[in-house]
């Protein structure tokens, strides 16, 4: 029988994703849960589960493009969240039901991954299986990205801030303010939308570190630690990071303030920051810049491919 999400049984749609995944990218109830239907872009138009006497057999879940969020996205592009399946015939079949109405929409282009409140950035390689079902369906594979990890518990920083400049969490509404007027001139799209609905979910600004030049914010990193409301980005792989893990990202700094050596002392700090939080794991998702997060000792965790559909008539 098939359905919609209105009343999905998550613990189920949990067992099925932790089998058809490899274990690194195993999720719980309340991950998957959040990153679906708590989606303010959730497509509960297209998005469904194949059951058969309470067992569910596959599920795909989709979203709509965030153009209405923040800037960037194409609002002729949809985007597949994530899918799991037992028999890739009836995932097949989901996937036909749902291009076909997405095309009657207008939409021109399917992404997997790459939505707001995501899971996956691209097809994850380990899972040979899924990306095979998606070059099957169609999918045009890209530039390869990466999660990123490292034990902080000997993690020592070397590098300092330029002259002039004080780092540290955010501690106000002032702050806030600040990192607002930051983000809406230097990264006015995502992240500027990422980084404000992160301090509302949280009720606190100090899940951002950033860097100040008197009262401005010239630069920021986005943290989080097993402490928080709403775990996103690298934080929803909790269960493998494992009890005391942390996330960083995204981070930048302020175009005239580039090239001074405040990335790699923003990066540093707010890493000790979060050592001394309690973080023993640490995870930077959804990057290609292997060379610049490598000084500071992470390696690659996870690899991923771009992946993409073009809807014909």
């Amino acid at each position: 029988m098939r359905q919609t999400f209105q009343h999905a049984d998550f613990e189920a749609l949990t067992r099925l994703w932790n089998q058809f995944y490899p274990e690194k990218f195993r999720i719980d109830p309340a991950i998957l849960r959040q990153n679906t239907v708590d989606s303010p872009v959730f497509d509960w138009g297209v998005s469904r589960i194949e059951e058969n006497n309470g067992e569910v057999l596959a599920f795909v879940a989709f979203k709509r493009s965030a153009a209405g969020l923040f800037k960037g996205p194409s609002v002729d592009q949809a985007h597949l969240s994530a899918i799991a399946y037992t028999d890739p015939n009836i995932a097949v079949d989901l996937m036909a039901e749902a291009k076909r109405t997405l095309r009657n929409r207008g939409v021109n282009k399917i992404v997997f991954g790459a939505d707001s409140r995501h899971f996956f950035p691209g097809c994850p390689v380990e899972g040979r299986v899924l990306c095979d079902f998606l070059m099957v369906e169609g999918f045009e594979s890209g530039t390869e990205v990466f999660d990123l990890e490292r034990d902080l518990t000997n993690y020592q920083p070397q590098h300092q801030a330029p002259e002039g400049i004080e780092l540290r969490p955010l501690a106000s509404e002032d702050d806030i303010v600040s990192l607002r007027v930051f983000l809406e001139h230097e990264f006015p799209g995502r992240w500027l939308h990422d980084a404000m609905d992160k301090i509302r979910a949280e009720d606190r600004p100090d899940c951002v570190y950033a860097a100040f030049e008197g009262p401005k914010v010239v630069g920021f990193a986005l943290i989080q630690d097993s402490k928080q409301k709403q775990p996103i980005a690298g934080g929803i792989w909790r269960n493998d990071l494992g009890e005391k893990w942390g996330s960083l990202g995204p981070i930048g700094v302020a175009t005239e303030m580039r090239g001074k050596g405040l990335g790699h002392a923003l990066l540093a700090h707010a890493l000790d920051h979060l050592k001394q939080s309690g973080v023993d794991r640490c995870i930077i998702d959804w990057t290609t810049l292997e060379d610049f997060y490598g000084r500071h000792g992470f390696q690659i965790a996870r690899t991923y491919k771009n992946s993409s559909l073009r809807l014909g008539d």
